[in-house]
């Protein structure tokens, strides 16, 4: 059943947030890192605004629905990210994202559907409206697959889930270049290869 194993997996990072709060406040590390460490947390499944998955086996759940425009591919948007990963069952593990510990969030400026980024992060976000946040899980098939990140920066596992915790911000206007418009043109649906 997907919709008990998205509420598995999201339990699962609202687990492993909760075991980071309380390491860091049991090696004193505050409350102040306490309350940062609250800014990453997961949203919680029961905020849910709707839920389900696509073809290509991406499932998300939106958490605040948006009210703004929806990406084109080729366009440039702000967005707010977490990006923990899981791998063979074990809580989630944070790994990236425009949101740290103890730094107000910087939005980070992306290219979607040409091929810039890996095929899920960019099905999600181009599913999105401006304004809306939602937890997105990732596939390995659709993330980073069976070589994780190996060879670059090792951050990513190989066959690992990825989840992102996503926000879409804003869109910059539309301008895709003239190799972004050919690479569009040439892979109609690059997440259901």
């Amino acid at each position: 059943d997907p919709a008990a194993a998205m509420r598995r997996i999201l339990l699962l990072a609202a687990s492993a947030h909760a075991l980071t709060t309380s390491s860091r406040r049991r090696f004193g590390l505050g409350a102040a890192s306490a309350a940062s460490a609250a800014a990453l947390a997961p949203a919680q499944p029961a905020a849910a605004v709707r839920e389900g998955s696509t073809k290509s086996g991406l499932r998300f759940r939106v958490e605040v629905e948006g009210s703004g425009d929806t990406p084109k591919r080729g366009q440039n948007a702000m967005i707010d990210y977490v990006l923990r990963v899981g791998v063979d069952g074990k809580p989630p593990l944070y790994v990236d994202g425009t949101k740290q510990y103890g730094l107000q969030a910087r939005p980070l400026q992306f290219t979607l559907g040409v091929g810039a980024q890996i095929p899920g992060f960019d099905e999600a976000v181009l599913d999105m409206r401006v304004g809306e946040t939602r937890t997105v899980i990732v596939p390995p098939k659709l993330g980073y697959g069976a070589n994780g990140t190996e060879g670059f920066d090792d951050k990513i596992p190989k066959d690992a889930t990825l989840i992102y915790t996503l926000e879409l911000k804003s869109l910059l206007p539309f301008a895709p270049t003239d190799a972004q418009q050919k690479w569009i043109a040439e892979n109609p649906n690059p997440w259901e290869k």
